[in-house]
């Protein structure tokens, strides 16, 4: 499964320029924890990603700049040189990739480099669980076709207890 599967396809916007508060009314009105910021130059119909911000970065960085919330524009605050995932990048990909730059969420592009969409953690896991809930199903079932009795699913300890790992078995 793909990214394109799994992405929202209704992103919200903005651009550099916009007022900081105006980009955090933004947030709140769509209940959105993150605005992807598109080049100024970008017609509607090809939007091209060139930041983020989300609700941490005005936090964080209105307070470093120990400026007004009202004299700050989104370009202040927003983390350049977005991290983008393509649209085609398979799920274990994208865990990997967004678990290498320390991100949530990252929006989507086609092979243009516009954006086509938006996805986060939360979008990715539900879908990886259904993924490996087939395999398992699968799994169960091929040993059946075969005539053999169904696997057994064994317990696991994960992490392994401290009593496991000392070689001591686990109370019971």
């Amino acid at each position: 499964m793909t990214i394109a599967k799994v992405c929202s396809r209704m992103v919200c916007v903005c651009r550099p320029g916009d007022a900081l508060a105006a980009a955090a009314g933004q947030m709140i009105q769509s209940h959105v924890g993150a605005l992807v910021v598109i080049d100024p130059a970008s017609d509607g119909a090809a939007l091209k990603p060139i930041g983020f911000v989300t609700d941490r970065d005005i936090v964080c960085r209105q307070l470093d700049a120990g400026r007004d919330l009202f004299c700050l524009s989104v370009e202040d605050v927003m983390t350049r040189n977005v991290f983008t995932l393509q649209e085609a990048c398979g799920l274990g990909e994208a865990v990997e990739r967004l678990s290498g730059w320390g991100v949530r969420r990252a929006p989507v592009v086609n092979r243009n480099g516009n954006l086509v969409g938006i996805v986060s953690l939360d979008d990715i896991l539900p879908a990886l669980v259904a993924e490996l809930s087939s395999l398992a199903e699968l799994i169960g079932t091929q040993s059946e076709k075969e005539g053999r009795p169904p696997v057994k699913s064994r317990e696991v300890d994960y992490p392994p207890s401290r009593a496991a790992a000392a070689g001591q078995s686990a109370p019971t």
